[in-house]
């Protein structure tokens, strides 16, 4: 029994470590201190699953990844941080003289959770029609994470950068570093140009002239936008349960 205790604790801390780990490097990915890997990632956020475009358009995940360098769909800008943090977790173990049992099982268990989580998981909430939607245990969790999710692809702040909801399928560091949103506001036109101007080279175009030929549902209109300079435009009060589908 002792024995069995032991383990628990050991994968409930490896889950606890790889959900902060995931959390960090999704917030450093949108911070823009490190600018390939934000553009990188911005890909998917811009030119695939966009703000102002469907999140779930088809059965079939649209992968960022394609014509690059990857492991499966997980592309570069999750690799080498992954490859950084890994020698750097077996070595904190080591130093706290954690047996190599122990090491095996936790390093185990933050790859196969992170995998889960932040690629299995993450993919399917853009996939229409997925079975755990509909699932009698799951759905309910699934959903909600699901519509967080959404929120994350559709809130800006003015600097062009995704700020909220950063887990995956848990949200309890989102919680626990006010990144938490639960309902989606008006939309931040300002926010999106800056986005638009801040990644323009992902489709190798001058700002803003990419969207309209290249995803036409981020289209952005120059009167909407000279309103929300001039502040003519309120912002629409919250839709809790606005379909992003």
């Amino acid at each position: 029994m002792r024995g069995m205790t032991h383990i628990a604790v050991c994968l409930a801390a490896s889950i606890v470590a790889a959900e902060l780990l995931g959390y960090l490097l999704h917030r450093l990915m949108h911070s823009g201190w490190i600018p390939w890997f934000s553009t990188s990632h911005m890909k998917h956020h811009m030119v695939l699953y966009g703000p102002l475009q469907k999140q779930r358009p088809s059965t079939q995940y649209l992968d960022a990844t394609t014509g690059e360098i990857a492991i499966g769909n997980i592309g570069l800008e999750w690799i080498i941080p992954s490859i950084v943090i890994l020698p750097i977790s077996v070595a904190a173990l080591h130093l706290f003289r954690v047996s190599l049992t122990d090491q095996a099982i936790s390093i185990g268990t933050i790859l196969l959770w992170s995998f889960l989580m932040f690629s299995y998981l993450h993919d399917r909430m853009h996939i229409k029609n997925f079975w755990m939607g509909r699932a009698p245990i799951l759905s309910h969790w699934f959903v909600r994470a699901r519509r967080l999710h959404d929120i994350h692809h559709h809130a800006l702040n003015n600097d062009g950068f995704m700020d909220k909801n950063f887990g995956i399928g848990f949200f309890a560091f989102d919680r626990l570093f006010g990144t938490l949103a639960y309902d989606s506001s008006g939309f931040n036109h300002l926010g999106y140009a800056a986005a638009q101007e801040r990644f323009r080279n992902l489709h190798g175009g001058t700002p803003g002239s990419w969207d309209a030929k290249s995803a036409p549902h981020q289209l952005v209109t120059k009167i909407g936008l000279f309103e929300g300079v001039l502040g003519l435009v309120r912002p629409r009060k919250a839709r809790k349960r606005k379909d992003f589908r």
